[in-house]
């Protein structure tokens, strides 16, 4: 069963979408800088369970070419490391030009499972190459021209406007695997984060579809902001064993706005 630290990280990589201006620290046609660092306090309850940390960064291909690597770290702290310890990395390789992945990996402990995997896409022929580094397993599957990762679809969403009230569809690759992705726009609300006071933002609830099958393993929230730097505030995840949620608590890297110089707490 996967853990409720690893469900935060996935409700967060399913729903951060945006809108808003770009700035100059932002790659042509994004409105978020390169070298932005995210971190996210996770709660079971109100219990806080681990954090979540998430940024941006150039690095290089081994054939040269300069990517975007977007990467994510999910930590289990001592509350519930002794019962079920969570350490978690996801990465996507991106071609800046066209934003599509290269490459996605993802090197997981959970409790006692473990996870290295490793998928590359072949925009050439279509396809996508998996691999499980532990176990040797291989697998072939078919992808559509502009098939995107969840990570790479994140951040290529942060720059689309999505109203209230409007239901969106994508399609996205997740477990090996195509989904149908829905995202219902619901409503303005404001989240109250401690280093920012109120903050502004509009809720999504995603849905994901399989072969037309819905996916009904819980239910996952976003409270997206609504500034030009349009994060995700707060998200909250109700599943079978508990209602969990995670808090931005704190924003790093280029730019001058109150979330990386936070204004006084009232």
């Amino acid at each position: 069963m996967r853990s409720i630290v690893s469900w935060l990280a996935l409700g967060f990589l399913f729903i951060t979408t945006a809108w808003g201006a770009p700035d100059t620290n932002c790659l042509k046609g994004f409105n978020w800088p390169v070298g932005e660092k995210l971190t996210y306090q996770l709660y079971w309850g109100f219990i806080p369970v681990g954090t979540a940390i998430v940024w941006t960064e150039w690095t290089e291909a081994v054939d040269g070419r300069r990517l975007l690597a977007i990467r994510m770290r999910t930590i289990s702290n001592k509350v519930i490391e002794k019962i079920y310890p969570v350490d978690d990395t996801i990465e996507s390789l991106v071609d800046p030009g066209p934003f599509l992945p290269v490459q996605f990996s993802k090197n997981m402990s959970e409790g006692s499972h473990r996870y290295h995997e490793v998928t590359v896409f072949d925009r050439t022929n279509l396809i996508a190459r998996w691999e499980s580094k532990l176990t040797g397993k291989k697998r072939i599957f078919k992808i559509e021209p502009d098939t995107r990762d969840i990570p790479t679809f994140m951040f290529a969403m942060r720059g689309q406007p999505f109203e209230p009230g409007h239901r969106e569809h994508f399609r996205v690759m997740a477990d090996e695997k195509i989904y149908d992705l829905w995202l219902n726009i619901k409503k303005k609300e404001t989240v109250d984060l401690d280093a920012y006071n109120d903050v502004a933002c509009v809720k999504i609830e995603p849905e994901a579809a399989f072969n037309g099958l819905f996916v009904r393993k819980g239910k996952i929230w976003a409270w997206i902001s609504t500034d030009p730097r349009c994060l995700a505030a707060r998200i909250e995840a109700s599943i079978p064993v508990a209602n969990v949620h995670a808090l931005l608590l704190k924003v790093e890297g280029p730019g001058s706005d109150f979330w990386v110089k936070p204004r006084d707490k009232k």
